[in-house]
């Protein structure tokens, strides 16, 4: 059934009463031809006329249009947005690149926010610029990607990864089956993963969780001996390069969905890895980390150098970096001690 129409056939808004509310993300993105009798005009990155700067211009009208979404295309909802964002670039051949990317904290997407805002933005191009040539041609208009909803949409198939391959020597008992929410830990993330993820794997040694709780879910076994994480996020890699992988270390006891959802919305793909900030060192957290294909060679670079540490490959390439705000704790738990004070 489609879901602007009722069961009579009749026109209707989607009643989104009882969803929940989430954070959630939409970029979408509009490509349009200049001809080359426009190059003259540029000046730098930005397009210069008589009726002022072109992109800013744009950015100002499609940022506009997000906002007036819901007055324009009948059954959307209102919606309260809190970020929308525009990024205009241009190639060698004049084709001009136009991504909206807006996010909110509400019970319904923001997929046609998005479009309507790089539709407009390009529109307005078009009209700045129509009185030097009407040769520009409005190309493709997509959605690039759309996290926070039942589905989540990337530029690439999302694959997660549960750490679970230590030995847990300091706690004295496998972190991965330890029972914080009435299952074993690394399946708790492994489900939390799996609302989010095309696919989730637990990352471990081979036969590591024969005849456990574990053994039931897909594996991708550790391939690089005394590698530690850096050994499970390789193999992970491997296993699938063309995929983004969301990597999550099976002590962070505290990780939820909120975990989850910022971090899809705040995804980059144009750096290797979208993560967040540790609180005490404000260095980036590798084990809690959403990854794009060029993390591969990056990271196998760092362990053919023998470098272990993925927080130090992580210090010397460009990520997009998170605050953890209230909801979010990457709090891990490596002691019997540290285990009592979380659970009690």
């Amino acid at each position: 059934m489609l879901t602007h129409i009722d069961q009579k056939n009749r026109p209707t808004m989607v009643d989104v009463t009882e969803k929940k509310t989430s954070l959630r993300m939409a970029m979408a993105e509009t490509k349009l031809q200049l001809p080359k009798s426009m190059r003259s005009y540029f000046s730098g990155d930005e397009l210069i006329l008589k009726k002022g700067p072109v992109f800013q211009t744009a950015i100002i009208a499609g940022t506009m249009a997000v906002k007036k979404t819901h007055e324009l295309i009948p059954f959307c909802h209102q919606i309260p947005l809190e970020s929308c964002k525009f990024d205009i670039s241009v190639d060698k051949n004049l084709l001009v690149s136009i991504s909206c990317k807006v996010k909110t904290i509400f019970k319904t997407g923001v997929e046609m926010e998005a479009l309507h805002g790089a539709t407009i933005a390009a529109l307005t191009i078009y009209d700045m610029c129509k009185a030097i040539s009407h040769d520009i041609v409005l190309k493709e208009t997509k959605l690039i990607n759309k996290t926070g909803g039942k589905h989540t949409l990337l530029d690439k198939p999302t694959y997660g990864l549960v750490l679970s391959g230590g030995h847990s020597k300091r706690m004295g008992e496998a972190k991965a089956l330890i029972n914080y929410h009435g299952k074993p830990h690394a399946e708790f993330i492994y489900d939390v993963l799996n609302q989010y993820c095309d696919k989730v794997f637990i990352s471990g040694r081979e036969s590591q969780w024969k005849d456990s709780a574990l053994e039931k879910l897909p594996m991708v076994f550790d391939k690089y001996e005394n590698a530690g994480p850096m050994g499970g996020i390789l193999s992970a890699f491997d296993h699938a390069p063309d995929a983004n992988w969301i990597v999550v270390a099976c002590d962070l006891i505290y990780f939820n969905e909120k975990t989850v959802q910022k971090l899809l919305a705040g995804f980059n793909n144009s750096v290797i890895a979208t993560c967040y900030k540790n609180i005490e060192t404000d260095l980036p957290e590798p084990l809690c980390a959403l990854y794009t294909p060029a993390a591969q060679t990056v990271f196998m670079d760092a362990y053919m150098s023998n470098v272990r540490c993925p927080v130090k490959v992580l210090q010397n390439i460009k990520t997009e970096l998170l605050d953890q705000e209230e909801g979010i704790n990457l709090a891990n738990i490596n002691t019997q001690e540290e285990k009592k004070h979380a659970t009690h």
